[in-house]
């Protein structure tokens, strides 16, 4: 308990130290998330070396490129997918890895990296254009994991997911009113007033909602992959994935609702 309290007050720590500096700093600092990340995507299988570093290349190529203020209203760049499709795909051609590194393999790698370098560049592009955003966005996620673990523990009888089977249905729920009544409050308190109410919340309820759908992809993921945690990089936290799950698919709903409305 004591190790995973002093790891999340280092997590929060470097996180608001580079939210205030924001700009390239925050980038950078995520660039390096990201490397993490990477690494914890890369051990879920014996790849080749060659898919390694093409892998690591294309990670960074999605986050550094896609971290621009014009991608808050256009999307993302269309060459940063074009980096991991070629290099991931071209091992699988060469003969000395056509056995140990298949296509399905290259597009699984591919699939996963797109996923998460997307969430990362998002979550940096919302620094960039718009800071105090993130802050709905992190405040939506944790309100929602904190109350159904708790809601989930005291009251909940009835099972949700295999994929998750600690998670219950009252949970859910639970989750997902304190998430959209606390993120709605904050955005109404720190963001904009004038904001016609039951459009945010429904906003921040899709929001709540792709949260804990982040959160059951990666379970799938961990439980597919037979592991309990990504890593044990965060002492009580497991690794980078198992925090930024939820984030990182809400931050690419997020965009999605700006692009479109």
């Amino acid at each position: 308990m004591k190790k995973r309290l002093l790891s999340g007050i280092i997590i929060v720590a470097l996180f608001t130290a580079f939210y205030i500096l924001g700009g390239n700093y925050f980038v950078a600092f995520m660039s390096f998330v990201a490397i993490l990340a990477y690494k914890e995507i890369a051990f879920l299988k014996k790849y080749p070396a060659i898919v390694i570093v093409f892998g690591l290349i294309s990670i960074l190529s999605i986050v550094i490129l896609n971290s621009v203020m014009a991608n808050y209203f256009i999307g993302v760049k269309y060459i940063s997918l074009l980096v991991p499709l070629i290099l991931l795909t071209i091992p699988s051609l060469i003969p000395k890895y056509q056995d140990k590194y298949l296509l399905s393999d290259a597009f699984s790698l591919i699939g996963f990296i797109t996923f998460v370098g997307l969430g990362i560049s998002t979550l940096n592009t919302i620094v960039l254009t718009k800071k105090i955003v993130i802050l709905y966005l992190i405040s939506i996620v944790c309100l929602n994991d904190i109350f159904a673990y708790l809601i989930g523990k005291l009251i909940g009888k009835h099972k949700f997911s295999k994929i998750s089977p600690n998670k219950t249905l009252e949970g859910i729920i639970a989750g997902n009113i304190f998430g959209v009544v606390g993120g709605t409050i904050f955005y109404l308190i720190f963001i904009n007033n004038q904001i016609n109410i039951l459009f945010l919340i429904v906003i921040t309820l899709a929001l709540s909602i792709s949260g804990q759908l982040g959160d059951l992809i990666f379970s799938k993921i961990k439980r597919e992959n037979n592991i309990k945690d990504f890593s044990k990089l965060i002492p009580g936290h497991g690794g980078i994935l198992d925090r930024l799950d939820s984030l990182l698919f809400t931050s690419l709903v997020y965009l999605v609702i700006i692009i479109l409305f």
